[in-house]
């Protein structure tokens, strides 16, 4: 039933992968004859079962939530994007952001050296 189980496990973790399957691992058969063994081996099988159904679960959820992201996507609901220009002082962060907007923010700095600009909607 142990070896069942465990091929049945590396089943369920392949699926819907993009992975080639691994060939099975044969192991050479134990000989256990006592309780314990056999308790511990149900436990090991169960939390298996556990750790490969919560995965399958989290999967799901995933693919479920990337599936609704792509029905609300849509040209009306697009952002803009955020520019950040950084750069060491006398780099031209100001005359490359002036080419951008069309404007001229740096003539109006005292020595040239700009001490604050603003937000730009870029379309």
């Amino acid at each position: 039933y142990a070896k069942a189980m465990e091929e049945m496990t590396k089943n369920i973790a392949y699926l819907n992968t993009d992975k080639p399957r691994p060939p099975p691992r044969r192991r050479p058969p134990q000989e256990s004859s006592s309780e314990e063994e056999s308790e511990e081996d149900w436990k090991e099988i169960a939390k298996k079962e556990e750790t490969v159904a919560a995965i399958a679960a989290a999967k799901t959820a995933r693919l479920l939530r990337k599936e609704e992201a792509d029905q609300l996507k849509s040209k009306e609901k697009l952002r803009s994007p955020i520019l950040c220009v950084l750069g060491h002082v006398d780099t031209g962060k100001t005359k490359l952001l002036d080419k951008i907007r069309r404007t001229n923010v740096q003539e109006g700095e005292a020595g040239g050296i700009t001490q604050q600009i603003g937000a730009t909607f870029f379309p």
